[in-house]
């Protein structure tokens, strides 16, 4: 009988225990509502523009939202559930939309493209001749390429006057090197000669590198105002790689320092790009023949490569003047056009493939990516989207003159050379109005 008792006793004390009440549920919190960055307009505006995004669930308040165009902040006015709106920031170039909601990230599948507009006016000289001074009796003799120290001076080669110019912010210029004549000689002030100097670049440390053009030279100006041959010779022309004493160039126009203190060098009727190494070696790294082609480094073919500038992600733009578009070697070695119709010259805004130039000259970078063109023989400032989308910056296409003004209100003639301040202004040499232009851009 004992084992039957404790049998039912379980039993019994099981059922009143499935008796008992039953432990509240546990409470799931429904899951986030989900985000949606749907759209945005407009796609495109210039400074101040007002842009709305489209969505869904951002919440109502400010605090947790951001929003970044290009990697700018942007200013944020209002935010609805399915709606915000701010205005974008200036000069934020071409870049998605990053909307920050809560912590989280959402970026939108168009770009928004930022309409560029420049105010140009002119910074010094204005007669042609050769004189220091104040910037309104300052003159020039077809200023040629500048460059800006980072600091508060310009530094231009005044090549019809064989000189280098030293130009302070007011507009003030004096002589640092050379005499209102050709020649060719090693010395300091006036004592050393040039022969029409083209390019010019400026080292950390204060040393100017100059393309003496019709020398077939790089020289060298040290910061007391002596000037060196570095490397080349004016009576013996001709496209030889090797230590700075047996190299030779023909007629070289572009010279551009690297971040690792590599001189690089447009070769320019020679169509090769060189570059001398911190050890002194001369090489040719691109280019062949004067033509076109596209391709590996060495099978590529320029036609008068007149200047060049590097991006972030180390590709080289040039601006490959005879072949009337801009040219680019990518950080692995391969030439493309980027932007022009090669061998075409005229004169269109539009897609990399529609545009044309005629004869760009020189060529910038920008904080964002932008390419900004000296084009020549149109006679304006052209700017280049990452995207190669091309338009006019500046100036009037195909009417040279000298006027003041914003966008086409503006008119140069023969513009060379370019460089940004550290406000992002840019200073144009006006080569046949000895001017050097300001263009503010906005």
């Amino acid at each position: 009988m004992r084992p039957f008792v404790i049998s039912l006793t379980f039993l019994i004390l099981l059922a009143c225990l499935s008796c008992s009440d039953k432990p509240d549920p546990i409470n799931i919190p429904d899951p986030d509502p989900l985000t949606e960055l749907t759209g945005f307009a407009p796609l495109t505006g210039g400074k101040g523009t007002l842009i709305t995004i489209q969505g869904k669930n951002f919440g109502t308040s400010s605090n947790d939202i951001s929003l970044k165009i290009n990697g700018l902040p942007a200013t944020i006015k209002s935010v609805k559930d399915t709606e915000i709106t701010a205005v974008v920031p200036d000069k934020c170039g071409l870049g998605a939309l990053t909307l920050s909601v809560k912590g989280k990230d959402f970026t939108s599948s168009e770009k928004f493209r930022y309409i560029y507009k420049a105010t140009t006016s002119s910074f010094t000289g204005g007669r042609k001749g050769y004189a220091d001074g104040p910037a309104d009796s300052v003159k020039f003799e077809g200023p040629y390429k500048i460059v800006f120290d980072g600091k508060q001076t310009f530094y231009l080669t005044d090549q019809g006057n064989c000189m280098v110019r030293k130009i302070e912010q007011n507009g003030t210029a004096s002589t640092i090197v050379g005499a209102p004549h050709a020649g060719f000689k090693d010395g300091k002030g006036d004592q050393a000669l040039m022969k029409f100097p083209i390019g010019i670049e400026l080292a950390a440390d204060g040393t100017i590198y100059v393309a003496d053009h019709q020398n077939n030279a790089i020289r060298k100006l040290a910061t007391d105002g002596t000037l060196t041959t570095l490397t080349g010779d004016p009576d013996r022309e001709g496209l030889l790689d090797g230590d700075l004493k047996t190299a030779r160039f023909k007629r070289p126009y572009g010279v551009l320092l690297d971040k690792g203190g590599i001189l690089w060098i447009c070769d320019t009727e020679n169509a090769v790009i060189r570059k001398i190494s911190s050890d002194g070696q001369v090489t040719t790294f691109a280019g062949s023949t004067p033509g076109y082609a596209d391709g590996k480094l060495r099978e590529a073919k320029f036609y008068f490569p007149a200047h060049m500038t590097f991006d972030e992600a180390g590709n080289i733009y040039i601006a490959d003047k005879h072949n009337h578009c801009i040219r680019k070697i990518s950080a692995n070695g391969i030439v493309s056009t980027f932007a022009g119709k090669p061998e075409q010259n005229g004169f269109k805004d539009g897609t990399s493939k529609d545009a044309m130039f005629n004869q760009p000259s020189n060529v910038q970078i920008d904080k964002v990516g932008n390419l900004y063109v000296t084009d020549l023989y149109n006679h304006c400032i052209r700017l280049i989207y990452p995207d190669g989308m091309v338009t006019t910056l500046a100036g009037q296409p195909g009417t040279f003159g000298y006027a003041e003004g914003t966008g086409p209100e503006a008119k140069f003639y023969h513009p060379q050379g370019s460089t940004f301040d550290n406000d992002g202004h840019l200073f144009v040499t006006d080569s046949f109005n000895n001017r050097v232009r300001k263009l503010i851009i906005e």
